[in-house]
């Protein structure tokens, strides 16, 4: 058996400009497929929340005695959507409240968070929804001895956005609630 060498084969120079345009194309429509995959994954309604404790009204015809826990949302996304409820969830331990984020040892619902903004509430893009609830002794008691979080459930569906509830120590080293 004869073997044949073959000349190696040489790009002239249109092959090589249209190599080169094909593999730049190839390249930025890689990039433009990706960015637009992670526009999609990012739009929609983004909500931040902030809880705060030990919250007093003030004014009104009759004076309210009561301390409140106070929930904040900001809607941050680029769409709307409606918030459905505002409830909450105790965990006893860090590993269920951060990993499993399934076995809560309670679970409850605020049947009316809000007087002026009532559930269900339209939530445009930038707006602000205030949401209250009573901090009672088990409510303190849930955020000292665990993991208690208030859960802001939304038209969007899935586990909804929750924010943890810390009681904070006054100055006198007593709690917000005594």
């Amino acid at each position: 058996m004869f073997m044949t060498a073959a000349a190696p084969y040489a790009f002239n120079s249109n092959e090589l400009w249209t190599l080169g345009i094909a593999a730049y194309a190839a390249i930025v429509s890689t990039f433009v497929l990706g960015w637009d995959a992670y526009k999609w994954l990012a739009s929609g309604a983004k909500i931040d929340l902030s809880a705060s404790t030990g919250m007093q009204v003030y004014g009104g015809l009759v004076p309210d005695p009561k301390t409140y826990v106070s929930v904040t949302a900001w809607n941050v996304g680029d769409q709307p959507t409606t918030i459905t409820n505002l409830g909450g969830l105790y965990f006893d331990s860090w590993w269920r409240a951060y990993i499993t984020r399934r076995k809560w040892a309670r679970a409850f619902i605020i049947t009316e968070p809000s007087q002026v903004q009532r559930i269900p509430y339209r939530f445009e893009v930038g707006d602000q929804w205030i949401g209250m609830a009573e901090q009672t002794e088990d409510i303190t008691q849930m955020a000292k001895d665990g993991y208690l979080f208030f859960v802001l459930y939304t038209a969007k569906g899935g586990r909804g956005q929750r924010v943890r509830v810390k009681v904070r120590p006054k100055e006198n080293g007593s709690t917000d609630n005594e």
